[in-house]
């Protein structure tokens, strides 16, 4: 899990609620390729050949778990040591003078060696994340990576999107970005200006972090001039809010809710704790994060000796963060499975419930799924899931085409009802 120098020095926990500047309530998700690893080699020798096939099955079963983890297992390791047994095909590849080995394995049999592991095992589906990531250079200079950096850090981070299969796209910083957001408010990693300025990219989850060269009696925050200019930003963005009823956030006060956001918008850490947490060993650099989904916000920093290596650890710990989250542990088969009938509406064509059918039984943790009675456009349908209702329910949302039915007030109506989207 990364060098001794590299470790999380915090974790903190924020429920908040957030104003209608927020992101959607419902996840969305993007289907993505988690069968296939991709290598780096030097030749096409059949050693070379042989350790690649280990290499990208290695990172197929990190895709397909979610977890770094499972390489610890003596089943996979097994599996590792022998990759053509899960081979589909092979093939070499240039890209910008860089030779690739490009395997493609049996995404079934690999799920079905994990089930019988009871190890954890996450669908195709994934959330999409925006990252808004703020760097300092040599001389102090703050700035925003944008969707067209070319830098190391940017370049490696897309690279780990794409090795665990976890979606990420960085802000465009053109002039919608840069009227709704400044380098102060990333810096800040102030969660409802950096939530305002994700809406149009609809994401599942929001990333604000600096990464910093670390100074030994200075907090890595504003300067007074920068502050000032940050104060005036929140002030502008207060007058021109919208203000939320305490009708609509459950009985809370106004007062209440104006505490929480600005516990969302304060900077993660004190004085106080920034001098503590300077007495305990850390490296060169530091990169200090928050995360924000549906409400939920956490901040928390790490530390390492270089700027490359700080920021893989990060998307590292974040993509584990997500696999924990999504992914399932069934059990093998039928042994242990819960059973459920779910409605499914709007279906007036063949082809929607021929649609619906398969998108039931390609769920990762739908073992088997049977149409059991049709009225009109209503369909029902018998699933034996292979982990809990609420797993069920975490995979659908990544998905528009299944949605709940919802009542006036926007709450799941009681049972398993649906509504497909096409």
């Amino acid at each position: 899990m990364g060098s001794s120098n590299l470790f999380v020095i915090s974790r903190v926990l924020v429920l908040v609620l957030l104003l209608a500047g927020s992101v959607s309530a419902s996840l969305a998700g993007t289907l993505v390729s988690v069968s296939q690893g991709r290598v780096v080699v030097a030749d096409q020798s059949s050693k070379t050949q042989r350790s690649a096939a280990q290499q990208a099955l290695k990172q197929v079963m990190i895709k397909i778990s979610g977890q770094r983890e499972i390489l610890d297992n003596a089943a996979v390791k097994s599996a590792i040591r022998e990759p053509q047994q899960y081979m589909r095909s092979y093939r070499f590849e240039y890209q910008n003078n860089t030779l690739y080995y490009i395997a493609e394995f049996d995404f079934q049999a690999l799920s079905s060696m994990i089930q019988h592991e009871s190890l954890p095992l996450w669908g195709q589906r994934r959330p999409d994340t925006v990252l808004w990531l703020a760097m300092e250079d040599e001389n102090g200079d703050k700035s925003i990576i944008d969707d067209g950096s070319v830098s190391p850090v940017a370049t490696q981070l897309r690279a780990l999107s794409e090795e665990r299969a976890v979606p990420l796209v960085f802000p465009l910083m053109d002039l919608t970005d840069s009227t709704a957001i400044s380098i102060y408010d990333v810096w800040g990693r102030f969660a409802q200006n950096l939530t305002t300025a994700s809406q149009r990219y609809s994401p599942d989850y929001i990333v604000g972090a600096r990464l910093y060269r670390v100074k030994e009696t200075e907090m890595p925050d504003l300067s007074i001039e920068q502050q000032t200019q940050q104060q005036a930003a929140t002030l502008r963005y207060e007058s021109n809010r919208p203000v939320l009823s305490s009708q609509g956030v459950d009985g809370l006060s106004e007062f209440l809710v104006d505490d929480l956001l600005k516990e969302a918008r304060a900077p993660a850490f004190s004085q106080d704790e920034f001098e503590a947490m300077s007495n305990q060993k850390r490296g060169d650099y530091g990169l200090d994060w928050v995360v924000i989904s549906q409400g939920n916000i956490e901040f928390g920093s790490l530390y390492g000796d270089d700027e490359l290596s700080l920021a893989a650890l990060f998307f590292e710990e974040y993509a584990d963060f997500l696999g924990q989250h999504f992914a399932i542990i069934p059990t093998e088969g039928a042994r242990n499975t819960i059973d459920i009938q779910i409605s499914v509406a709007n279906l007036d064509s063949l082809a929607k419930y021929v649609h619906v059918e398969k998108y039931l039984s390609d769920m990762s943790m739908v073992d088997d799924a049977t149409l059991v009675k049709q009225e009109g456009s209503v369909a029902s349908f018998s699933l034996s899931l292979l982990a809990d209702t609420q797993d069920f329910y975490n995979l659908v949302a990544l998905d528009e085409r299944l949605k709940p039915v919802v009542d006036r007030a926007g709450q799941p109506i009681e049972g398993f009802n649906f509504y497909w989207n096409e």
